[in-house]
């Protein structure tokens, strides 16, 4: 297994592609909550979210096997102190290791049409007056955030009790930082996390607004739960079909850059795991979460540290306004890269440095540039590339040494840590190396190019 700290087990967000191949699907209709109304909790007491109140595994067992749920080849198995599926048999890729039925995955257009419709106007002036799709995604996600704190106020009674009695009680995400933790992060996951902790304050504000009876003052009140429900829906919902859900028992599965499972769907919506490559029994299933050259979403967003990303974002204009230019170059963050074995540069990178630097040099080199690329005149750009590698060197080194400083930085910091037990700060300090040694090796590289010159 290729991963440390892995502290919550989750499941995606917002940038997943859905699996298409034994069981390809049309755009699938919402599927109504409703359908859940015939599962009962055979529980007896309310939800405890202490961090050190105990998961209860085989009641989610049971509970979810009463309600179609079939554990083909799939267990629960403590992975590094924490939950995560494996298999338990060894099995041939495509074949399915877990069934989940249509009628227990917690989607946002279902959440949203069967309870919560009445709200649908005071929602939208938070979250869709832009129309963009953050903004959507938001939405989504705050849908779930209300379902999972309506059904944590229901407590014993709520048909989702045994599922979120197994969730995980302690968060490492962004939320959970203390300011000094803030204080220790390089640019980028610093603006990632002020991004997450911007988004709590937000679904907290929209919440405290909305009267919702099937939702206690109390509740809304408790920061514990409120953080908790937030890190739940964050940590474990995934995009599909143009919304967001939370699939109960898929969400256990574990990331990896390198996955062995992918989640399909039937016509009916049900939902198929199935097995990517060959496994052995007890070997860990895995997923992945999506952008997986983006460890740092993954330490503010997930609270894990990925060792199996391939590659880090560059770090060039983290969190700034990008203009059209620089979206048709490439510029995405999960293309930005620089990659950890070798050092070696994404073409997306060499193109927007260069681009960038245009712009002080000769502005009609600048246009040039980006009309042999949108033409896809490759000669020319190489050429250009060529021409300007010593200055476009030059720029990047420069950025490299600017991060290379903020990281000592960040290191001398955790390292006179004064908030002893704070466990936030090792999986910080891995994160920081990670993107450290990554940054050291493309140094090299760019001083070899510049040598060859």
């Amino acid at each position: 297994m290729n991963r440390l700290f892995i502290f919550p087990i989750l499941l995606l967000a917002q940038h997943y592609a859905i699996g298409t191949l034994a069981f390809q699907v049309p755009r699938l209709p919402s599927f109504s909550v409703s359908r859940t109304s015939n599962l009962h909790s055979t529980q007896t007491s309310s939800i405890q979210i202490s961090e050190t109140a105990p998961r209860d595994y085989n009641s989610f067992v049971e509970w979810a096997t009463n309600y179609g749920v079939s554990l083909d080849n799939m267990q629960i198995a403590e992975q590094f102190g924490e939950w995560g599926a494996v298999s338990s048999q060894a099995s041939p890729a495509g074949s399915r290791v877990l069934y989940v039925p249509a009628m227990l995955r917690l989607t946002s257009n279902g959440i949203r049409q069967d309870e919560f419709a009445h709200l649908e106007p005071a929602i939208a002036q938070y979250f869709d007056a832009t129309n963009s799709n953050s903004q959507s995604n938001l939405a989504c996600q705050f849908y779930l955030f209300l379902k999972v704190l309506q059904e944590y106020d229901q407590g014993q009674q709520s048909p989702y009790y045994a599922w979120l009695n197994a969730l995980p009680r302690k968060f490492h995400t962004s939320i959970t930082f203390t300011p000094y933790c803030i204080e220790c992060l390089p640019p980028f996951v610093a603006f990632l996390a002020r991004q997450d902790r911007f988004n709590y304050d937000l679904f907290m504000e929209v919440l405290n607004t909305l009267d919702i009876p099937s939702i206690s003052s109390q509740t809304k009140q408790n920061l514990e739960v409120t953080k908790w429900a937030f890190n739940v829906v964050f940590t474990r919902a995934r995009a599909a079909f143009e919304e967001a859900e939370i699939i109960p028992m898929a969400d256990m599965l574990n990331h990896n850059a390198d996955p062995n499972v992918q989640v399909q769907y039937d016509n009916d919506g049900n939902v198929h795991v199935v097995l990517l490559k060959d496994v052995q029994a007890g070997e860990p299933l895995f997923k992945s979460y999506g952008q997986i050259t983006n460890p740092s979403r993954f330490l503010s967003t997930f609270g894990f540290f990925d060792v199996s990303s391939p590659a880090a974002y560059c770090k060039l204009m983290a969190g700034k306004t990008l203009t059209p230019e620089l979206v048709s170059l490439g510029f995405v963050y999960d293309r930005m890269v620089f990659y950890h074995e070798n050092g070696a540069i994404a073409e997306e990178v060499w193109d927007v440095m260069l681009y960038t630097i245009l712009e002080q040099i000769d502005t009609n080199q600048q246009q040039q540039f980006l009309n042999a690329h949108l033409q896809g005149d490759q000669q020319t750009k190489a050429n250009m590339h060529n021409h300007y590698r010593p200055q476009t060197c030059d720029a990047l080194l420069q950025h490299v040494d600017e991060m290379l400083n903020e990281l000592a930085n960040c290191s001398n910091k955790i390292q006179q840590n004064p908030e002893q037990g704070n466990d936030n700060l090792p999986m910080i300090q891995y994160h920081n190396d990670f993107v450290r040694e990554t940054f050291m090796k493309v140094r090299n590289n760019l001083e070899q190019i510049k040598a060859q010159k």
